[in-house]
């Protein structure tokens, strides 16, 4: 049991915020080496991801109470048993290699529209296999991982070789190639009066915020001003001060604003990113279709308010059915809305259909936790998976901008009033796997 645990915490180590990639690879080969010699494979698959989860989503209980962190943790654990049993039946490290890959496409659908958060390849922004991403999605850096991994539990001269060659060969993966034109962007991360589950508690003091701080950094040049998801909770619409601050600023400063608003519809919240004119008024509005299970609505509602009282403060938000892509300066930019940058296919959608994405999120809710830092690396291997160039803004950080081959160009430090004035270079440019998928 102690190896299984020793394992768990190396795989842990390769996602941030240790992020030390190659030792997923080492904490995978000690996995497979312990179901090689278990009487009880299924059991220790289960140990093993149980244990991975939890250190890696320890960010998820902070200010909901440990409960609803072990289920979430258990639940991805489940996913681990198959494995176990399919090596029993076979004695195959390939085979139960084949079943993991299977187990992390099938979470990251199942239940509720999947968590894909803790995929192996999630935890190798830095390795030198991510190009892979480009020819065939996550699932191909995950592929590579395990690969390594298997070779490694019985090293010799052959598989030693066969390593050397496996990163050998991804140094000549091509990088994504560069775009022509490009948009200068205002990205303001205001901060947030409260953290935790209280980020909202003065919704108003949260626009008021990236409103001044707007005010304050608003200087150079630039076509368009972001601000994150959260940052106008308050729905302008049916607010007149609200709205005429908007109208005041975007007028005052001669830019349009992409911004996260809370709007109602028949009082129903959706979350929304709406893009103001120059003069202030609604040009478009793409509101969030992949909705956070547990934060955004509530499955099982029942059950879930018997686990934890919180879950009867959760109102269900309405999701969106259309895409909806922001039009700035005659070049498209795509928007994705926090958690909707774990689902594969809502990527791909904007990916295609735009030349560069702005990622809106709001991490007050888990504020000085690993998750900005993991959410940060996933969204460098989607900028790399679709050849898109990024600029991620949060209301209290990390806010980036990264280049279509992973590389974060800028970022703001975290809990502090911050912006980010920079470029993001667009691009037509279709990788195999977005020819393949899109």
């Amino acid at each position: 049991m102690v190896k299984i645990l020793i394992a768990a915490l190396l795989a842990s180590a390769a996602f941030e915020p240790i992020g030390i990639w190659y030792l997923a690879i080492f904490g995978f080969a000690l996995y497979f080496r312990r179901l090689q010699r278990s009487s009880r494979p299924a059991w220790h698959s289960l140990v093993f991801g149980f244990t991975l989860n939890a250190i890696v989503l320890h960010w998820s209980g902070k200010y909901v109470g440990a409960l609803p962190w072990i289920l979430l943790s258990l639940l991805q654990a489940l996913f681990y048993l198959p494995i176990g049993w399919i090596y029993k039946r076979t004695n195959s490290l390939w085979f139960a290699a084949i079943t993991l890959l299977l187990m992390e496409q099938l979470r990251s659908s199942v239940p509720f529209g999947g968590f894909g958060w803790t995929r192996i390849g999630f935890s190798q922004v830095e390795s030198p296999a991510l190009p892979i991403v480009a020819i065939g999605g996550v699932i191909t850096l995950s592929l590579i991982t395990i690969i390594a991994s298997l070779l490694l539990t019985r090293f010799n001269i052959k598989s030693a070789f066969l390593l050397l060659i496996l990163f050998l060969a991804t140094f000549l993966l091509p990088a994504n190639p560069q775009g022509s034109g490009s948009l200068n962007l205002l990205a303001i991360q205001g901060n947030t009066p409260e953290i935790g589950l209280d980020f909202n508690s003065r919704a108003k003091a949260v626009f008021d915020l990236h409103r001044d701080a707007t005010k304050e950094f608003a200087t150079g040049e630039f076509d368009a001003i972001i601000w994150p998801e959260n940052a106008i909770d308050i729905d302008p619409r049916s607010n007149p001060e609200v709205s005429a601050d908007i109208t005041a600023l975007t007028q005052s400063l001669g830019a349009p604003l992409i911004a996260g608003v809370v709007q109602q519809n028949g009082g129903r919240p959706q979350n929304v990113s709406v893009m103001y004119s120059k003069a202030g008024d609604q040009v478009s509005r793409y509101i969030k279709r992949g909705l956070t299970p547990f934060g955004e609505y509530m499955p099982l509602r029942s059950l879930a308010e018997f686990v934890s009282p919180i879950a009867k403060s959760v109102i269900d938000f309405e999701p969106g059915q259309d895409q909806v892509i922001h039009n700035v300066s005659g070049y498209k930019l795509g928007p994705i809305i926090c958690y909707e940058i774990i689902e594969d296919g809502l990527v791909r959608d904007m990916a295609v259909n735009s030349q560069a994405l702005i990622v809106q999120t709001n991490s007050a809710t888990f504020a000085n936790t690993a998750e900005s830092a993991q959410q940060l690396a996933i969204t460098r291997i989607r900028a790399v998976e679709h050849s898109r160039e990024i600029l991620s803004v949060s209301t209290i950080g990390i806010s980036a901008f990264i280049d279509s081959n992973g590389k974060v160009i800028s970022q703001t430090p975290e809990n502090r009033k911050a912006y980010l004035l920079g470029s993001l270079t667009m691009s037509d440019h279709r990788t195999v796997i977005d020819r393949a998928l899109g």
